[in-house]
């Protein structure tokens, strides 16, 4: 119910840089989202992004979880027929998740990809 399937995510380079030249981008002090509308009858496709600036694997990988945590659990509330990359800027390795998860549900909100629009 909760997993991340294939269909469900951004594999392949080119279609992060699809995203990235064609969509639209979002930023605040921790992440920075890129949305690229599709077809509204096909599901939303994420990808997670971590640059070298954030710190060692560990770190990186740390981040990439914590979003990846606040995206499983807020999954079901996003539009369909949406391209989303998220990427984790350096200020992310201090935050917990209930920060985590503020930022990027305000992230969400600015893009308009919530299908409800209260607040957590």
């Amino acid at each position: 119910m909760y997993e991340l399937k294939k269909e469900k995510r951004l594999c392949k380079n080119r279609e992060y840089q699809v995203v990235y030249r064609r969509g639209k981008s979002y930023v605040n002090r921790l992440a920075v989202l890129y949305v690229l509308k599709r077809s509204p009858k096909q599901p939303a496709r994420i990808g997670f992004v971590t640059g070298k600036k954030i710190g060692c694997a560990v770190e990186r990988n740390r981040c990439r979880r914590l979003m990846k945590e606040v995206y499983r659990l807020h999954q079901f509330e996003l539009a369909n027929g949406v391209d989303l990359v998220l990427i984790g800027r350096s200020s992310l390795k201090y935050a917990g998740y209930a920060q985590a998860e503020r930022s990027i549900l305000q992230l969400f909100r600015q893009a308009g990809i919530l299908r409800k629009n209260e607040m957590p």
